[in-house]
């Protein structure tokens, strides 16, 4: 099912630079969950350039190390997960719901409505 959701964000992220969203009514994921999604979501924006605004991530983002993605911060229903690229010195944020729908990432950390 967990395999079944993450493909379906994806789907969705090929169509739309909007969001990686699919339809809601799941119970909500651990923080070790979002960050298991999130870097998902990275290796499938280095294979190609998903319309995000930044263009495709280089192939060095597919083998970021366990330690360097986390939860950045965290509210009423979202995460953000910081994936942090040393080598490049920047640090990909990406926005998803506390049920593990994607719905933006960026490298500004800054998200409408998430304050």
């Amino acid at each position: 099912m967990k395999l079944v959701k993450v493909l379906m964000v994806v789907v969705t992220l090929a169509v739309s630079d909007q969001a990686f969203s699919h339809g809601g009514g799941h119970d909500p994921i651990s923080e070790q969950q979002a960050v298991g999604i999130a870097k998902y979501v990275a290796v499938k924006l280095a294979e190609e350039d998903r319309g995000m605004g930044f263009g495709k991530l280089d192939e060095s983002w597919k083998a970021l190390p366990e330690e360097k993605v986390g939860i950045s911060k965290s509210g009423p229903g979202y995460y953000v997960v910081a994936l942090e690229h040393e080598e490049e010195g920047r640090t990909l944020y990406i926005l998803m719901s506390e049920t593990g729908s994607v719905y933006d990432a960026n490298f500004t950390r800054e998200f409408k409505g998430i304050e």
